[in-house]
């Protein structure tokens, strides 16, 4: 198991690591071990859970975060009302900085 979740990010992922974030969850009531052997299996609640990341992530996340590429074209842009919230901040941000640094 160590094997298979290390291959799914970039930094190393030990067995105690693995221990350390199963131990977690266990805690928190989102898996149970069963009983006699190296397995768990996730609750009632940790469904849940899951679940909800899950539609967050879609639903949420990954289209307001889409919306925030610089890279979009001007027409997309003058469509979504988040994206010009964003880049108004943006350049609101950016002026305050750099009316930061010359006052300095």
């Amino acid at each position: 198991m160590v094997e298979q979740v290390g291959a799914l990010g970039t930094a190393p992922y030990s067995a105690r690591q693995a221990t350390y974030d199963l131990r977690r969850l266990k805690r928190k009531g989102l898996i149970v071990k069963l009983a006699h052997t190296h397995r768990y299996q996730l609750t009632s609640l940790g469904r849940r859970v899951a679940v909800l990341f899950t539609k967050t992530y879609g639903r949420v996340l990954a289209p307001g975060l889409s919306a925030l590429d610089p890279r979009l074209p001007e027409d997309v842009i003058a469509r979504s009302p988040l994206t010009m919230a964003w880049r108004t901040f943006e350049r609101m941000l950016d002026g305050y900085i750099q009316a930061q640094l010359i006052a300095a």
